[in-house]
């Protein structure tokens, strides 16, 4: 373990709030799940009745102020327990995030239960040889719209604090996804087109096609302010792999960069990604992108809450960052599924 503390120690320690009854150490076991600048744990109990824990742990890089961590864990627990709340108090219990238990922000933790489901990713991997992946995942898709309806369009604002706000705006600025929130007319145009000319240049586009894409996103988000832009809960990252599913429930999860912001983001990511995944179909792979998208707008959009055209701009934006060169057999793949709808989406425009 890369903490100088022993976790192990702090979940027995805490154990009666994040089980509901005091635990020794030697009646659950910690493993690691994902590894990084913010590892993720799992506390699994040996009592079969008692919920798992997740924890998430920050871990300061060299140079670091411990404070912005501190900030960060706080915002990240602050978001989570209200937006439990909120669709909780919307009463779709099919709809929610993993309840969070506790957060220990000096240390840069957070304990929450463990998310029940599968990600929507391992449905949608290999769908074509899975008959019963395949005949379900539409309205798999569909249910991802609904939970992406109720907590941008149903769901009160989510607020956040001064002191986080500043911290993760500031982290954001270089992330191709996360720089957009936030942001809104002419500020959220501005960002998105100087992200795009970095990128077509960074990676050697023709000049062609990339003044094809850039003349083209001018075009579609030519007066985006007002009504054309509408405002409200971002998840900041809404992706099939951040969306568990059960029969009963759908949650998100990682929802340390939702904020207020534009709500062309989650839906034009999510669409995006489905675009990614299904360019391993070797058969009718741009019919079942376009299925599923009808699919997941029929929930997320069921009164055409939003402008298809604009829409296309932004899953356009996330695209170009597909372009990039390298990656072996996956980025030779994702060059081309992005190529392939950038070069029709330039010739619609």
């Amino acid at each position: 373990m890369s903490h100088a503390y022993d976790l192990a120690a702090i979940v027995a320690e805490r154990s009666e709030t994040l089980f509901g009854r005091l635990l020794s150490e030697s009646e659950f076991r910690v493993s690691l799940l994902a590894g990084g600048t913010r590892q993720v744990y799992r506390a699994v109990p040996s009592d079969a009745s008692l919920t798992a824990v997740v924890v998430k742990a920050r871990s300061p890089r060299r140079g670091d102020d411990p404070q912005a961590v501190a900030v960060q864990t706080e915002h990240e627990f602050a978001v989570h327990s209200a937006a439990y709340a909120a669709m909780v108090a919307r009463g779709r219990t099919d709809h929610g995030v993993p309840r969070p238990l506790l957060a220990l922000p000096n240390r840069g933790l957070l304990f929450m239960e463990q998310a029940t489901g599968q990600p929507v990713k391992q449905w949608m991997q290999g769908e074509w040889i899975r008959p019963s992946a395949f005949a379900g995942n539409g309205e798999r898709i569909r249910r991802c719209g609904e939970w992406l309806y109720t907590f941008a369009v149903r769901v009160p604002q989510l607020s956040t604090s001064d002191a986080a706000e500043g911290l993760l705006a500031a982290g954001r600025v270089n992330h191709h996804v996360y720089c957009l929130i936030g942001l809104t007319g002419a500020s959220l145009v501005e960002r998105m087109l100087e992200q795009v000319r970095r990128r077509l240049n960074a990676y050697r586009i023709g000049a062609d096609i990339a003044t094809g894409i850039e003349r083209a996103l001018t075009a579609a988000l030519r007066g985006l302010e007002g009504g054309r832009d509408p405002q409200g809960n971002v998840h900041g990252k809404y992706s099939i792999a951040d969306v568990l599913i059960s029969p009963e429930r759908i949650l998100a999860i990682d929802l340390e960069q939702t904020a207020r912001g534009s709500l062309y983001l989650d839906p034009a990511y999510f669409l995006y990604q489905l675009l990614m995944i299904t360019r391993w179909q070797p058969i009718g792979s741009q019919r079942r992108a376009t299925v599923l998208r009808r699919a997941f707008l029929s929930a997320r959009a069921p009164a055409g809450e939003l402008d298809e055209s604009t829409l296309d701009a932004f899953i356009a934006y996330y695209l170009v960052n597909s372009l990039r060169p390298g990656g072996g057999v996956a980025g030779l793949t994702a060059r081309a599924r992005a190529s392939h709808w950038l070069d029709a989406w330039v010739r619609r425009s």
